[in-house]
């Protein structure tokens, strides 16, 4: 009998590939071999005796049953022999169990270094949404009196326009002009005075004195200039002079100051819709035939769009009923002056006033329903600054 060694180091008995159904082999050395761990039970004489090894039986966790050498004389390994592989030691070490560290609760701090993502939130984040915090519902009546600032404005740039085109036509006089705009500006002071007279103050008498000075220094700047102004846009063709116009326009009713409070200066944005409207001015007066119509024409757009916007918002802040008043005033004004130049646009000019005035205010309304404002910890932070007065 040939004893031959494998690789791991396990001795076993394997028979002769000469010849192995001879009955001399099969019977010279008669041995039995017995599970792994036990040894050999008996030993040919002759032979070296194999050490038995302990008793313990070794865990089968993890082994392969062995079978060596099966392709060569088909013979199977004996039963009962089990052998241990790499693989059962590494998984027998992975099976080790693992602890793990409860996760700190997360806070709502970025100058910290925390075991969440950056974008991560939790379960109370929406916890503090708002939904329309700040809407406010509107009233119809209230709505109609806010609009017609607008109403007053557009129609008094009809006004300016139809003054325009009667001195172009040569049916309105400069001189007629003149008088009539001065005669309503010392009007419109004596009325302020006669509404304002248990409210004036010492200051506003000196603003009111600084205010009509330098109305007059300028009058007569303005008077000096008058030649040069009718002759600037010579060179310039009328297409461009109209085109130019609407543009000046459009910008001086868009950035017109609607509100109620400025009633001593003009301050941005009101301050650029008088230049537009100034602008507009010099453009047109250049189309007129003589100086004195160019002098009456300026000097009227000045207190047309510098002082009389003043007046309105006074009207306007001591009484709702005067606003009104004064809006239906001013419609109707542009109204009749240009059913002699163009009836279309007068009537044009109605319907977007009853449009504005009337219609507009409730569309706000029916479109305020649909209004949805949400408000929740994903806002930046507003400082509240706290002012204290001694």
């Amino acid at each position: 009998m040939k004893i031959m060694p494998t690789r791991i180091g396990v001795p076993f008995l394997s028979r002769r590939r000469d010849n192995p159904s001879d009955p001399a082999v099969l019977g010279s050395s008669p041995t039995r071999l017995s599970p792994l761990g036990h040894g050999l039970d008996e030993t040919a004489e002759g032979s070296p005796a194999l050490p038995k090894k302990s008793s313990a039986s070794p865990v089968r966790t993890g082994l392969s049953r062995f079978s060596p050498h099966r392709g060569a004389d088909n013979a199977e390994a004996p039963s009962g022999l089990y052998l241990a592989t790499p693989h059962a030691t590494a998984t027998a070490s992975s099976t080790r169990p693992t602890v793990f560290q409860p996760r700190r609760p997360w806070r709502k701090l970025l100058y910290i270094k925390q075991e969440y993502p950056d974008d991560y939130v939790d379960d109370t984040f929406l916890m503090e949404l708002q939904k329309n915090a700040n809407v406010r519902m509107y009233d119809y009546s209230t709505v109609v009196i806010q609009t017609t600032v607008i109403t007053q404005h557009l129609s008094s740039i009809m006004i300016f326009i139809s003054v325009f085109i009667n001195l172009y036509r040569g049916s309105l006089a400069g001189r007629t002009l003149v008088w009539c705009s001065s005669i309503s500006t010392v009007l419109g002071f004596v009325f302020w005075d006669i509404l304002n007279m248990y409210l004036r103050t010492p200051e506003q008498r000196i603003v009111r004195l600084n205010l009509i000075k330098g109305a007059l220094l300028f009058a007569l700047l303005l008077f000096g200039l008058s030649p040069i102004l009718r002759t600037l846009t010579e060179d310039t063709s009328r297409d461009t002079i109209w085109a130019m116009t609407v543009i000046f326009f459009g910008v001086n009713l868009a950035f017109h100051d609607y509100s109620t409070g400025n009633l001593t200066n003009i301050r941005f944005p009101g301050s650029v819709s008088l230049n537009a409207a100034v602008l507009a001015s010099v453009l047109l007066a250049s189309q007129l035939n003589n100086n004195l119509s160019v002098f009456a024409f300026l000097s009227f757009a000045l207190k047309w769009f510098a002082l009389f916007p003043i007046f309105r918002r006074y009207l306007k802040r001591i009484s709702d009923a005067a606003s009104m008043a004064t809006t239906m005033v001013l419609v109707l004004m542009a109204t009749a002056l240009f059913m002699y130049i163009n009836k279309a646009v007068a009537l044009l000019h109605i319907f977007s006033s009853l449009f504005i005035t009337f219609v507009c205010p409730l569309w706000l309304i029916w479109v305020q329903r649909y209004k949805n404002e949400i408000h929740g910890p994903w806002d930046e932070a507003r400082p509240i600054v706290h002012r204290y007065f001694h």
